[in-house]
């Protein structure tokens, strides 16, 4: 039996749970890598916005979950419009969910679940692995927000006293 074109792709539970490894701090901008177990191998990222948009991206690719627009930019771009409507061929597992328990940043680790992509941000929940807390975010701002607080309270306070 042949496959059609718009054939339907299942997206597994759990796929666009990531891994958040914040090794370091450089001017208050977190860097690290993040992982997710549809990807090959880890992401590094230097700043936030190559943490975001890298996880937007996977988003995008998964299709899922499904953004509430597709995104204009300065120029009316053929190619970003296709990207919206792209449906991914299959989707591949390489890593177990082990690497959740595993794998830990020098800093701080999150586990970030984006369950929608709604009004041009995201929803979900972020754990802070390391204390084990799990909080709601209404926006990608607030999920910053969180990471950053967390982040601040893994400071050293006789580092802060010496500066």
């Amino acid at each position: 039996m042949e496959q059609t074109k718009n054939a339907a792709v299942f997206i597994p539970n759990g796929a666009t749970r990531v891994l958040v490894c914040v090794d370091r701090c450089c001017a208050e901008e977190p860097a690290g890598r993040w992982y997710n177990p549809f990807l090959p191998h880890p992401v590094r990222f230097e700043s936030v916005m190559q943490l975001l948009c890298g996880m937007e991206e996977l988003y995008n690719e998964l299709s899922f979950p499904q953004p509430s627009f597709c995104p204009r930019g300065w120029r009316d771009d053929a190619r970003q419009r296709e990207r919206c409507r792209k449906r991914p061929k299959e989707v591949k597992r390489y890593m177990s969910d082990e690497i959740f328990k595993e794998k830990r940043g020098g800093k701080a680790t999150f586990v970030v679940q984006v369950q929608f992509r709604q009004n041009a941000t995201w929803q979900g929940t972020v754990t802070w692995a390391e204390k084990n807390e799990t909080r709601h975010f209404r926006s990608t701002l607030e999920l910053l927000r969180l990471m950053d607080q967390s982040l601040g309270e893994q400071q050293d306070p006789l580092a802060e006293a010496a500066d």
